[in-house]
């Protein structure tokens, strides 16, 4: 009808950036986004994690092979070094970069000279609000957190709410198996959560509670699922204000809705901005008015932040790479699925002299 044709062009040779914290279900889901966008995928491992993803590589190529993939389209680097990464990066058939992983490696891909999506940290607060339906908030958040250990980037990492509430949240978690730390244990909690340099500490990555607390030399009991500590401040000497990829959340009292707000936006500014806001509300105003000024990608009402995000039990596109957007330092805000691996060919007629 208007004499335009869309033809779908694969963008062509991807390299990936594959994380630690994340070694085989990236590799998954950047292959399958890959092969149906018509793209060839080469990946590069962490050294950390070298073995998983290039395992999991064999199996997803061995699987589209079988299927009819060109044989090569989905390989990956034997050699897991900066320098190999470096020169894949700024390969001339690498035509995009797809990297998920720390600021560095992110701001590399982007400073390569080629065209990337970088997707980074997220540090999502969920708000109870008053309105909310408290023990189904709380279930929300112990599942989500609770999923895969908390290794999800989208899954909860404080939660916030307003001081008349509090003891009732704090109730709830306590009977759905939330374990809260005495301002001692927060302490030795904290000391093994980041290295020294700041770096999220790979030994507590989506480990249980129990684990968590026998590195830091504490006891926890068996039946506890999340580890939550009081936290007031967000920023560098505030560990429990980071993402922590392990079931470990922060907890915020404040004292009215602006107050939240502003410590919402704190949070997201020190970490995550861009990336997922998890709210739990019955107040439809309170909805609107928070989804107006916080400064994320995704925006989660009612809803597990894990699997609200990736879009498990919201109807966002099914995902495991998040973009986050300008405010996050990425060139997209989307769910990264086939659809940002392609460009648009536009055949058009001349309809007018």
């Amino acid at each position: 009808a208007q004499k335009v044709w869309d033809v779908g062009v694969p963008v062509g040779v991807i390299a990936a950036i594959v994380p630690s914290t994340n070694p085989t279900s990236t590799v998954c889901y950047k292959a399958m986004i890959a092969l149906k966008a018509g793209c060839a995928i080469v990946f590069s491992p962490h050294p950390a994690a070298a073995k998983c993803t290039r395992r999991s590589v064999e199996i997803v190529a061995q699987a589209a092979e079988a299927a009819g993939c060109p044989r090569g389209a989905v390989s990956c680097l034997q050699t897991p070094t900066m320098e190999a990464v470096d020169e894949l990066m700024k390969c001339p058939p690498v035509r995009l970069i797809l990297a998920t992983g720390g600021p560095g490696m992110v701001k590399a891909a982007y400073s390569s000279g080629k065209p990337a999506i970088g997707v980074g940290a997220g540090n999502g607060p969920a708000y109870i609000h008053k309105s909310a339906d408290i023990p189904k908030a709380v279930a929300d958040i112990i599942r989500s957190k609770t999923f895969d250990n908390g290794t999800v980037c989208a899954s909860e990492q404080s939660i916030i709410v307003e001081r008349p509430i509090a003891e009732q949240v704090r109730q709830e978690a306590l009977k759905q198996g939330a374990y809260f730390l005495s301002a001692e244990e927060a302490g030795k909690v904290a000391a093994i959560l980041f290295r020294p340099d700041g770096r999220l500490n790979p030994k507590i990555v989506g480990r249980s509670a129990q684990k968590i607390g026998e590195l830091a030399g504490i006891h926890v009991p068996a039946t506890a699922k999340v580890l939550v500590a009081r936290e007031t401040e967000a920023g560098p000497t505030r560990p429990y204000s980071s993402e922590k990829l392990c079931p470990v959340l922060a907890y915020y009292v404040e004292e009215n809705e602006e107050d939240v707000m502003r410590k919402a936006v704190a949070v997201l500014e020190y970490e995550g901005a861009g990336h997922s806001f998890m709210i739990h509300a019955r107040d439809e105003a309170v909805i609107r008015r928070f989804a107006l000024v916080i400064p994320v990608s995704r925006f989660l009402v009612n809803t597990p932040g894990a699997l609200g995000g990736i879009g498990a039990t919201t109807n966002l596109f099914p995902a495991m790479t998040l973009g986050c957007g300008a405010v996050g330092g990425s060139s997209s805000s989307n769910n990264i699925g086939p659809m940002d691996l392609i460009n648009i060919r536009r055949v058009a007629w001349g309809v007018r002299d």
